[in-house]
């Protein structure tokens, strides 16, 4: 950009080779996601990721803008400098949130693009009063430690931030990639649905329809302060990245104001899903606090022990109970498929008392997977044989109920 200086350069607080050990469990994929959140965490509403092609095909230049509100100059060394105090802050799997609302907050997702390129530019444009500034931010690879910037102009463009990132050093697979970015924004852009938040590649909106295995809208009302709950309940056919099951509540401005995790969360049984609870109850409610339970019926108590609140936690518990009841049929009937293919079952014979001891079998592992799937969670052939032949062993003891209870 003509008219631009540069001001110098700016050390990042920890080395270059700090910063990458400190990184090392991003992959590109995830890297890539940094940015796009970074967007989100901007207050963008539509971000977009341009992948330019050399003449042999391969991507060679990566281009992610974003249309939220920049970063301010005087923001500049605050937000490049990153400040954490152990890597859990920055472990993809780790970061815990109440709300989807930034993502990031320690500056260094920033400096994830080494995974993938050599160096990275940005250019902003904030507001600043009456005034829109622009200016541009290099980092390169080799020193990670360091960024330089140049001074503000004034412009007439929108505010937003464009992220270039140069000399491409991995092999990017779009197949990959689009998967990658359905399981990690489709939840987030499912809950901003009705904001119209957009993920495009390549100018094309992310159809993340792929990963949704069942969709269900429905009301609740508690009827004693006449409370109105919209419930939107989404059942992914795969994990969705480093979020899993949760409770998110919005209030009638559309603005997420908390999320809990479901209390089927985590069972070992791939049961994936999210629910999304609207309600105008939630525009001046505290879900920090524990108290004002009963006294303050009339105004949706204001607080999580509220009445209102108990009664709309057990009828998505229940609703959802009753979601996840077929489903663990499902997979009980995957489970034996798939003991069986592993020929993990004990050998019976063609003969009716046999084909009786294997028919119990199969309805024990059956119940058992529906009253305990985690047990059946990523078994490798060896381990199973080991259940199938415990529970075999179990089915023929004295002390029968013993060993099932034990397994």
């Amino acid at each position: 950009m003509k008219g631009l200086i540069v001001l110098g350069k700016s050390k990042i607080e920890i080395s270059s080779k700090g910063i990458e050990k400190t990184l090392r469990k991003f992959d590109y994929l995830q890297a890539i996601s940094e940015y796009i959140w970074n967007g989100f965490d901007a207050q963008a509403t539509v971000v977009d990721v341009k992948l330019h092609k050399n003449v042999l095909g391969g991507i060679d230049q990566i281009v992610i803008s974003d249309n939220g509100y920049g970063i301010d100059r005087r923001e500049l060394d605050r937000k490049f400098t990153p400040f954490f105090e152990s890597e859990k802050q920055v472990d993809p799997e780790k970061r815990a949130r109440t709300t989807s609302a930034m993502h990031g907050k320690n500056g260094i997702g920033r400096l994830t693009f080494h995974h993938f390129a050599s160096d990275a530019t940005w250019e902003t444009t904030y507001v600043d009063g009456l005034l829109k500034n622009t200016y541009i931010i290099r980092i390169h690879s080799k020193n990670l430690d360091t960024y330089e910037a140049t001074n503000n102009i004034l412009t007439d463009e929108d505010s937003g931030t464009t992220v270039t990132f140069h000399n491409i050093i991995k092999d990017f697979v779009y197949e990959d990639l689009l998967t990658f970015l359905c399981k990690e924004f489709g939840w987030f852009l499912e809950l901003h649905s009705e904001k119209h938040f957009d993920v495009r590649l390549d100018g094309v909106s992310l159809d993340y329809s792929c990963v949704i295995a069942e969709k269900e809208s429905f009301k609740i009302v508690h009827e004693p302060t006449q409370t109105e709950f919209q419930i939107k309940y989404v059942r992914w056919n795969d994990r969705i990245n480093h979020e899993y099951s949760k409770l998110y509540f919005i209030d009638s401005n559309l603005a997420e104001k908390h999320k809990q995790p479901t209390t089927f969360n985590n069972k070992g049984d791939s049961f994936y899903h999210s629910v999304y609870i609207q309600s105008q109850g939630f525009d001046h409610f505290d879900f920090d606090s524990e108290d004002n339970g009963g006294q303050l019926e009339l105004s949706f108590g204001a607080s999580r022990r509220s009445e209102a609140f108990q009664f709309l936690l057990e009828e998505i518990n229940t609703f959802i109970k009753q979601k996840r009841k077929p489903y663990l049929g499902l997979l009980a009937d995957h489970v034996i498929e798939d003991f069986a293919e592993s020929k993990a079952f004990p050998t019976f014979k063609d003969v009716p008392e046999d084909n009786t001891r294997k028919e119990e079998l199969e309805s024990v592992i059956r119940e058992m997977c529906q009253l305990e799937p985690r047990v059946f969670a990523r078994l490798n052939p060896k381990q199973k044989k080991l259940v199938a032949h415990l529970i075999h062993l179990a089915m023929g003891s004295n002390d029968r109920q013993r060993l099932l209870e034990a397994l």
